[in-house]
C-alpha cells in the first residue's frame, strides 16, 4: 500500500491538459529533428516519437512553434527553472509552454 502511493504520488498522469511547476530532467533530439522531454515529477502513460518510453513528451518538428518551445525547455533545462507544459493528446505531445508560472498567471 505505501509502495503504491509513493509511486502515485512520484509520477503525473498526462492527458491533454496544463502539467505545472515541472523540472526538464532530459532533452533528447532524435533522428527526425524532433525532441523527447523527461520531466520531474515524471509523466506517465505516453507516447513519445521513436520509442523512447511512456515518460517522455515529444515536441515535433512540424510545430508552428518548434523553436520558441525548444527554446524555452532549454532554458528552464539550464537555469533549473519550473515550466508549465499544455499536452495536446493522449500521447503527451507539447503545445504550449510557460516559464516563470502558470498560463493564468
Amino acid at each position: 500500500m505505501v509502495i503504491s502511493l509513493a509511486i502515485s504520488f512520484s509520477s503525473v498522469y498526462s492527458f491533454a491538459d496544463w502539467q505545472y511547476d515541472l523540472e526538464v530532467k532530459r532533452i533528447v533530439v532524435v533522428a527526425t529533428g524532433g525532441v523527447n522531454v523527461r520531466f520531474t515529477p515524471e509523466l506517465s502513460g505516453c507516447t513519445p516519437q521513436s520509442g523512447y518510453g511512456s515518460s517522455y513528451a515529444s515536441l515535433y518538428p512540424d510545430h508552428p512553434g518548434f523553436n520558441s518551445i525548444h527554446s524555452n525547455l532549454l532554458a528552464a533545462y539550464m537555469s533549473g527553472k519550473k515550466v508549465s507544459i499544455y499536452l495536446t493528446g493522449t500521447d503527451c505531445k507539447i503545445g504550449e509552454t510557460v516559464l516563470g508560472g502558470r498560463h493564468y498567471d
